[in-house]
């Protein structure tokens, strides 16, 4: 059966087809409007699968009528990232995900596995916001377990890797907000101004985040300072400061921010400012089964993640609610970084792809 998708050119001519389709239509998260309608007409024109929606995606239904092995959820993404100077672009590869998906969907038509097959095409990755809705589908259907995978620059084409409990981490944005007293630059002390409180901050931040203080990795990234406008003759009277936080663990990421905010309103208290935040772009840790993820590295013949990807992904959501593990797949040494200019799912991976989820629903 591992011969079937190469000897079947018209599988891979259809997934590549599908790939530049998808690729020549990026949409942000949350507005993948007409991403989501090519993905359904496939499948319907093509194949005999029974489409559900579940949360703002929907999954495509392979039934079996006699099965003696628990279910699989296949899951694939397909929103774009959006770009600094607006609109977006499939810098992330998730064009190359739902064409692979929708690839083993060719592949399943008129076979039997043993089991029910059900593939999940889930929007809004890149924010963090699609995952919690499409979780629907374990109210909608007994699911045993559940897979996903992601392309992967820098590590070896076609192999694919993963770990026992954290592969990805949690992670959230937060945006401290410190507002003080406006007054003339010529008058600084009838104002308050919040410089001190936030030249204080990004000193102290390494050593909030510092990894004796928690049970796995974490780590603080400034991601800018806003104070105060370019006007010589007004003193700073408010700032803002983003930062994403980052944990091996939910545990870890949760005590990260409450040491953070903590830390800032003593500052706010000190320097007689407001203080208040908001939270964005929030991911939990992706923790793979431990049998799950020593079944992909057995039946796909992977390699052993030694530590987590720093980078988060919200497939979490799913394996908090049933097993399953989350793998990677190289998309090659050389290829370009995940989000970069340069970057573009390379069409070959389609296959290796489709074989691995093949693998995993035939054991």
């Amino acid at each position: 059966m591992d011969r079937y998708i190469t000897e079947n050119q018209y599988i891979v001519d259809e997934m590549k087809q599908l790939r530049k389709l998808l690729h020549a239509c990026p949409e942000i998260s949350g507005e993948e409007y007409r991403t989501k309608r090519i993905l359904m007409n496939f499948l319907a024109d093509n194949t005999e699968l029974e489409l559900q929606s579940c949360g703002d995606g929907f999954y495509a239904a392979h039934r079996e009528r006699e099965c003696k092995k628990p279910s699989v959820v296949l899951r694939a993404d397909y929103d774009a990232l959006a770009l600094p100077e607006g609109g977006a672009a499939h810098l992330c590869g998730h064009d190359g995900h739902s064409a692979a998906l929708c690839g083993l969907a060719l592949l399943l038509e008129g076979k039997q596995t043993g089991r029910d097959i059900f593939l999940l095409f889930q929007p809004a990755e890149e924010t963090g916001a699609g995952a919690a809705g499409c979780t629907e589908i374990f109210t909608k259907e007994a699911v045993g377990e559940i897979y996903g995978a992601h392309n992967l620059p820098g590590v070896p084409f076609g192999q694919v890797t993963t770990r026992p409990g954290t592969f990805a981490c949690a992670s959230r944005g937060v945006t401290l907000i410190l507002r003080g007293k406006a007054t003339h630059a010529a008058c600084p002390e009838n104002g308050i101004s919040p410089a001190e409180a936030v030249g204080h901050l990004l000193c102290e931040l390494p050593v909030i985040a510092a990894p004796q203080n928690y049970s796995g990795m974490t780590l603080c990234t400034v991601i800018g300072v806003q104070m105060g406008e370019k006007a010589f003759g007004a003193a700073a009277a408010d700032a803002q400061v983003w930062l994403t936080l980052r944990g091996e663990h939910d545990a870890d990421l949760e005590k990260l921010y409450r040491n953070v905010i903590r830390r800032t309103g003593e500052l706010a208290r000190a320097y007689r400012l407001e203080f208040t935040h908001a939270l964005q772009d929030a991911f939990p840790s992706t923790e793979n089964d431990e049998a799950c993820a020593e079944k992909v590295l057995k039946v796909c013949g992977g390699t052993l993640l030694e530590t987590p990807m720093r980078w988060s992904e919200d497939f979490g959501h799913y394996l908090k609610r049933v097993p399953g593990a989350f793998f990677g797949i190289g998309s090659g040494t050389d290829h370009a970084p995940l989000h970069t200019e340069s970057y573009e799912y390379p069409d070959n991976l389609l296959e290796p792809t489709v074989r691995a989820f093949w693998k995993l629903i035939c054991s």
